[in-house]
């Protein structure tokens, strides 16, 4: 009885869940080579100029003033600390930036070979 349940939910998803599945062409897996190698580039760029000053001011503000406790907010030495933590922020930014930047060239390379293979 459960393998006919299987069967009749299968059935009923199939029906259902009708979305056709189509293959690449080379000029789509060109243009999504294109996309990851600019990610590739600019992966290191994106993490020092946009994601590390983004993480610097999450830091600060976090740090200045969204404490816990009201009385310890906007304090000076608040406001030290939220520099202090500021080059351990770019760092994690430019960290993320360069993962981006192997991830992408990965999904490069699968694209180029997906090319030959007629994936």
């Amino acid at each position: 009885m459960k393998t006919f349940n299987k069967i009749v939910v299968i059935i009923i998803l199939s029906i259902f869940v009708n979305t056709p599945i189509y293959a690449y062409s080379t000029r789509n897996h060109l243009i999504n080579m294109g996309k990851k190698l600019v990610e590739t580039v600019g992966g290191p760029i994106y993490g020092i100029f946009v994601k590390g000053p983004k993480n610097i001011k999450q830091a600060y503000r976090y740090e200045v003033y969204e404490l816990e406790k009201p009385e310890k907010r906007n304090r000076i030495k608040s406001k030290i600390f939220g520099l202090w933590r500021a080059p351990g922020e770019e760092a994690k930014g430019i960290i993320d930036g360069s993962v981006n930047c192997v991830k992408s060239a990965g999904d490069f390379l699968k694209e180029f070979i997906s090319i030959f293979f007629s994936d």
